[in-house]
């Protein structure tokens, strides 16, 4: 954002506002300050008109924006859903709070206090979580989970640091942290076919609209190219009747592994993209009275609850990726004006009793 556009952006008036939404002064203050007596059509004007004008954009700590370096006394750890996976009265899913532990006692180590909070799914308005996000006021965001691009941006425009968690993207210049998705689904995958299986299914994230084999999950994208590459390697063709689509939790993959029963495709393997459809997985094989790993291997990915099924799975330094994502955090910090940096984790394959060596019906 150039000088020009900053204080053009700092000019906006609660006035400017309410011209631009066609409301009246006090209403885009009962909405700026959450008050209940407001319909919920008139809100949404008053944020999109807001953050069409860049009020929200470097009004909070205005002594702050620009500044070469800040500090961080508290930041937020804020998460987006992408998929069917809910916040449970304040309680989250482990592979998420288990990123959250690592991050508070990163924090700890700097006297940095981490404030969580779920900002509801990517199907929510934009602008409603980008007023959450500026009415918090805090030094600094680990955004986690999948993001939109207008809301980094956002952030990233008001000069506040910020580091993606479990995401990425492309062309956007923000740090993040992420696990070796592509490595790991590769591994994993090399390993079933080394177990002789060469007819390996794959139950991946919620789909795109007009792409049905590609994920909208950046992370689960890359778990899927993993996939892919590894049968690319050994010579074995791609049988799209043999991909499913979830929303990554294990009903989801109770659901896709039906689909793929019904399809009366054989298949020995499946690859799931996460423990949660992998579950899911296995309670739909059990119905069908098939025997894991008799009948059909049965591979996760992240290691969450993986160990009290059996499942092999590939594991994900949860905790460590907090941490990493903390200091990422506190450097970027120090100096807003160093390139950005994507840093990747390294994952491992975790052999349990899910998979075993391929056996021809008989």
């Amino acid at each position: 954002m150039t000088e020009g556009e900053r204080a053009l952006a700092d000019s906006v008036t609660v006035r400017d506002v309410a011209k631009h939404a066609e409301v009246s002064i006090g209403t885009v203050s009962r909405v700026l300050n959450n008050r209940s007596n407001v319909n919920e059509e008139i809100r949404q004007r008053v944020f999109k008109a807001a953050t069409e004008l860049g009020y929200f954009g470097l009004r909070r700590q205005g002594s702050q924006a620009g500044a070469s370096a800040q500090v961080l006394g508290e930041i937020g750890f804020l998460l987006i859903l992408s998929h069917a996976e809910q916040d449970k009265g304040g309680l989250i899913d482990p592979f998420w709070a288990h990123i959250l532990q690592g991050a508070e006692r990163e924090a700890q180590k700097s006297n940095i206090k981490v404030t969580y909070r779920w900002l509801g799914r990517l199907t929510d308005p934009a602008d409603l979580r980008l007023h959450k996000i500026y009415e918090m006021r805090l030094g600094g965001f680990l955004l986690v989970g999948s993001q939109e691009p207008e809301i980094v941006r956002a952030i990233y425009e008001m000069q506040t640091p910020l580091v993606l968690v479990d995401t990425h993207i492309p062309k956007m210049p923000v740090d993040s942290v992420l696990s070796d998705n592509f490595e790991g689904a590769k591994e994993a995958v090399e390993y079933l076919i080394s177990e002789g299986h060469r007819q390996i299914a794959f139950i991946g994230g919620p789909a795109l609209p007009d792409a049905p084999y590609t994920t909208k999950v950046y992370t689960v994208e890359w778990r899927s190219m993993g996939y892919r590459k590894a049968l690319e390697n050994a010579g074995i063709s791609l049988d799209y009747e043999l991909i499913e689509s979830s929303n990554l939790v294990a009903d989801g993959g109770y659901e896709a592994c039906k689909r793929l029963l019904a399809k009366k495709r054989p298949f020995s393997a499946i690859f799931c993209a996460n423990d949660p459809t992998a579950i899911g997985t296995l309670k739909a094989l059990r119905e069908e009275g098939l025997r894991v790993p008799e009948d059909v291997s049965v591979v996760g990915f992240d290691d969450d609850l993986a160990e009290h099924f059996g499942l092999t799975t590939v594991r994900v330094n949860k905790e460590e990726m907090g941490a990493v994502a903390v200091r990422t955090l506190i450097d970027r910090a120090a100096d807003m004006h160093a390139p950005p940096v994507a840093i990747t984790l390294d994952v491992e394959l975790i052999k349990r009793d899910s998979v075993g060596p391929y056996t021809p019906a008989s």
